[in-house]
């Protein structure tokens, strides 16, 4: 069985998130359970094919990533018709497969889905909370950006509007329901969705009108390095720390204003920040800077580490007590699974991903988003009960190697990806039908 991945994100060239680490994981999963794994994916260096762990790997030379569809899809194409595929799998977000199923429409597609854009969109603040827009009404909402941007720019240029980044980043706004309706509209053209947690199984039935019957909860997979395994939970530390990107929808803002809370609760409280930092939206300085401004007399206590590579992300661990993810949503975040796997205690919130991870087995402690005090008195209790630090620790360890190990979730995705062929044969479509219009 064969099987093509296409992601704008894949390490080490395009490694900008969790979706570069997911199809990581994905493509040496489903190479384990003997399929024929190929990746087509972006890189800003060079355009070359090559073999990793067994897997080939094209990689594109295009950086922009809405553009990159065309020639992912154009190279995928090429490839089916030498040696065709049996399934295909993309993410929602930007529907990268989505040029790829329009040249070769017969292809069983599988949809993976992360976090859509207007989600994200919505949960950083740059636009408000949407009335829920599904795929046919998108068009009517807003214009397609591109015009609607270049119209406010064209009536600057003749002196009828002033030219400002507010009037600007309103005309830009129709991007994410242009964007919710190419993601949606890719989600139903897949055979299955399969998001990693039950908070997107219920974005893509009511948001986007999936079937459910066409819905998987298929969480993501995760293989626990010797590095990460090798670390021990210690009960004499106070260090809490923060992995991923320094943004709003990761709850930062709700983790600052906790900070005064837990130092004069636990003075010897320290924070490490370990993930790129973005612009804080209203001030327009890097978070960091935002924070350790709002921070007064406690930004001694806060360390901001940058972007780590992934090969040293268990020394960060390392360095970590308590490890807290208290984003305003979720979906299944790699960084969750990394703490669990190097057996931290987590503080984590509970709308999205995060619930579904670390409820059975009790193995977190789970908070309301936007919640300063819960989240202070949580990560305040962890740090004064060693000895429950060390027990929840080892319990989400024991979790993540049972229940999001290869073998596991590798089960899980053969068989959705065997009844996305299924289902392509039950309709009478054929492996080979649509080459004529891929050629």
């Amino acid at each position: 069985m064969r099987i093509a991945f296409i992601s704008y994100e894949y390490p080490p060239d395009s490694a900008f998130g969790g979706i570069a680490t997911y199809v990581h994981h994905a493509a040496r999963m489903m190479r384990a359970k003997g399929w024929d794994v190929e990746v087509f994916a972006s890189s800003g260096a060079r355009s070359e094919s090559l073999v990793e762990d067994g897997i080939l790997v094209h990689l594109i030379s295009e950086t922009d990533r809405m553009a990159f569809a065309a020639p992912a899809g154009e190279a995928f194409a090429r490839r089916h018709w030498t040696d065709p595929f049996d399934v295909l799998e993309g993410p929602e977000y930007n529907a990268d497969a989505r040029v790829a199923k329009a040249l070769v429409p017969a292809i069983p597609l599988v949809v993976k889905m992360q976090s859509p854009s207007l989600l994200c969109a919505e949960l950083n603040g740059l636009i408000p909370a949407a009335t829920p827009i599904g795929p046919l009404d998108f068009g009517a909402r807003c214009l397609k950006p591109p015009y609607r941007i270049a119209r406010y720019l064209v009536r600057c240029a003749v002196g009828r509007a002033r030219l400002d980044r507010d009037r600007l980043a309103e005309a830009a706004m129709g991007r994410w329901p242009y964007l919710d309706g190419i993601e949606a509209k890719h989600a139903l053209d897949a055979k299955i969705v399969a998001p990693p947690c039950s908070d997107l199984c219920d974005y893509a039935a009511k948001r986007w009108a999936i079937p459910r019957e066409r819905i998987r909860l298929t969480p993501t997979p995760y293989q626990a390095s010797a590095e990460f395994l090798g670390l021990e939970p210690r009960k004499d530390g106070f260090t809490v720390g923060f992995v991923g990107r320094v943004e709003r929808r990761k709850g930062v803002e709700t983790l600052f204003e906790s900070i005064p809370s837990i130092c004069r609760q636990v003075p010897q409280a320290r924070f490490l920040f370990a993930g790129s930092v973005l612009p804080h939206l209203e001030s327009g300085l890097p978070y960091d800077q935002w924070a350790l401004g709002v921070l007064g007399e406690y930004a001694s206590r806060v360390t901001f580490a940058g972007k780590m590579a992934l090969a040293d992300m268990h020394e960060v661990y390392d360095q970590m007590d308590v490890c807290v993810f208290p984003s305003l949503w979720e979906n299944f975040p790699n960084v969750c699974l990394e703490a669990m796997a190097a057996g931290r205690a987590i503080v984590a919130s509970n709308a999205g991903g995060m619930h579904d991870m670390l409820t059975p087995g009790k193995c977190g402690v789970l908070v309301p988003p936007a919640k300063p005090d819960k989240l202070a008195s949580a990560v305040v209790a962890l740090l004064r009960q060693p000895d429950e630090r060390v027990r929840m620790g080892l319990d989400a360890r024991r979790r993540v190697l049972e229940a999001y190990s290869y073998d596991t979730i590798g089960t899980m995705m053969d068989k959705v990806y065997r009844e996305a062929i299924d289902r392509n044969r039950g309709e009478g479509i054929g492996r080979y039908s649509g080459f004529a219009k891929a050629r």
